[in-house]
C-alpha cells in the first residue's frame, strides 16, 4: 500500500496508532450524520481498523488512506478506495474533520485516490455512494466526473451510487 501526495496532503496507510484520531473523527455527530452509529470507544475503533481497512490491504492491496495535513502534520480523515464485496465494485470513500470542511480538500484527496485506482490499480470503473439527502457527497462526486446511476441498498441502507468508467 503506498502513499500518495498532493499539494497539501500525505495520504498513507492506516495503521492502529491512528485509533485513536480516527475515533475523535468518528465521535463527531456531524461527521456521523449520513454515515451510522457513534463508535463507542477507542477500542471499537482498533477492531474496525484491524477488520477492515488492514484486511482490506493485505486482501485488495488497496483501501482507504489517512489523510494528513502537510501544514499542520495532523491526522484530519480519511479517503480511498475500496474494494466492496457485497457489490463487486471499488469505491470511493471520503470522510474528514469539520475544521477542514469547504476547503477543496476531500475533492483534492478523492482526485489523488481515483488517478492511484485507474493508473496504478488499473481499475476500469470506480463508484461512489452516498445517502439521498448528502448533497455535499453528492456534490462532490459530481466534481469527480461520476454521474448518477442507480439507487443501491448497501448494508441495509438506500444509497445513490455514482459511476465513472475509464
Amino acid at each position: 500500500m503506498q502513499s500518495l501526495y498532493t499539494e497539501r496532503l500525505l495520504l498513507r496507510p492506516l495503521t492502529l496508532e491512528d485509533a485513536a484520531a480516527l475515533h475523535r473523527l468518528n465521535s463527531d455527530e456531524r461527521v456521523m450524520r449520513y454515515i451510522g452509529p457513534l463508535q463507542h470507544s477507542v477500542e471499537d475503533t482498533a477492531y474496525y481498523l484491524q477488520t477492515s481497512p488492514l484486511r482490506d490491504y493485505q486482501r485488495c492491496g488497496y483501501g482507504r488512506h489517512a489523510v494528513i495535513h502537510k501544514g499542520s502534520g495532523e491526522f484530519i480523515g480519511f479517503c480511498g478506495l475500496k474494494y466492496l464485496t457485497d457489490m463487486q465494485e471499488t469505491d470511493i470513500g471520503y470522510r474528514l474533520h469539520p475544521d477542514y470542511w469547504g476547503q477543496g480538500l476531500a475533492l483534492e484527496a478523492a482526485q489523488a485516490a481515483m488517478q492511484f485506482g485507474q493508473h496504478q490499480l488499473g481499475l476500469k470503473r470506480i463508484i461512489g455512494l452516498a445517502m439521498p439527502d448528502n448533497q455535499s457527497s453528492i456534490r462532490l462526486l459530481q466534481k469527480l466526473g461520476m454521474r448518477y446511476e442507480k439507487q443501491v441498498a448497501h448494508l441495509g441502507t438506500e444509497c445513490v451510487c455514482y459511476s465513472v468508467q475509464y
